[in-house]
């Protein structure tokens, strides 16, 4: 097996060579995205969305308390309290338990909705790439009629039509969100196809169907995982709007936004901690996602 070098000095340093002194071949797919070691930024952002998917996850260890159980005799207790890190709410909510649990249903819809945008997205751009020319012009005409409704309208119409649940705001974000992804998959698959890597593989005999999964989707996996990240962070926000306006999460479920729903009466009150927590960790996750999602798609800052 011929070793590889790379290129230390000249006008190709950094590039692989082997050992006849051609190219090597360049990474394809998700090895084409790495994680930058001297980022200390992009480090921070997955630690934080990964104590926050601890701490939901370890919610009943981490408080005693029930998030929608109340307490009479502790309503409204500012943070620091005696028992209550984060204080309580009007109703003696314990705010800390709120928060955690409101992060499982909140980094669900998140996840959840992701996945299934990206799913549909990769899908439906594969079958334009790849399917006959009615279907791509079916698929493309498609999305850009989407893409020109102001989508919060049409959440706002899905969440009103269905009822506000868990599974209606997934729905909603995934049914408003594929556009972006399936638009960039086919794109990019059809850059991909006229490689001369995918030409010798057709030539080789291989079926349209195998040189689109083994040779296409893998080159277009990086711009589409960028995308399936900033979904999550879109989906995040999502939630916290349709819960805010009443139409998301039900108020008996905890989550970011059914607590800024909450909170917004509380405003004038001085109780600005039951604004401050869920809001910074909407915000947070957000930023956090976006710095991995820019990361991914190759962003030098």
């Amino acid at each position: 097996m011929p070793i590889t070098k790379v290129r230390s000095s000249g006008l190709g340093a950094g590039v692989p060579f082997s050992g006849d002194g051609t190219a090597a071949p360049a990474p394809r797919g998700l090895l084409a995205a790495r994680l930058p070691a001297r980022r200390p930024g992009v480090w921070a952002a997955a630690l934080l969305l990964a104590v926050l998917a601890l701490a939901a996850l370890l919610a009943p260890v981490l408080t005693p308390y029930d998030p929608i159980a109340t307490d009479t005799l502790a309503t409204s207790l500012p943070p620091g309290s005696p028992g209550h890190l984060l204080g309580t709410d009007q109703l003696g909510r314990d705010l800390l338990a709120r928060l955690l649990y409101g992060a499982r249903t909140s980094l669900i819809v998140g996840i959840v909705a992701a996945a299934i945008t990206v799913a549909a997205g990769v899908l439906l751009g594969g079958l334009a790439a790849a399917g006959p020319r009615w279907l791509d012009e079916a698929i493309s005409r498609a999305a850009d009629v989407l893409l020109s409704l102001p989508m919060l309208v049409v959440v706002l119409a899905l969440a009103a039509v269905a009822g506000p649940s868990l599974g209606t705001v997934i729905l909603a974000v995934a049914a408003t969100a594929w556009m972006p992804v399936a638009l960039v998959t086919r794109a990019e698959l059809i850059s991909l196809r006229e490689r001369p890597y995918v030409r010798a593989a057709h030539a080789l005999g291989l079926s349209r169907g195998r040189v689109l999964v083994r040779h296409l989707l893998p080159g277009a996996l990086p711009p589409v995982a960028s995308i399936a990240a900033f979904e999550v962070g879109h989906a995040v926000l999502t939630e916290s709007t349709l819960s805010f306006l009443g139409l998301g999460v039900p108020p008996n479920r905890p989550s970011w936004g059914n607590l800024l729903t909450e909170a917004q009466a509380h405003l004038l009150t001085g109780e600005w901690y039951t604004v401050a927590f869920p809001a910074a960790c909407v915000v947070a996750t957000i930023l956090a996602v976006n710095v991995l999602a820019s990361t991914i798609s190759g962003d030098p800052r």
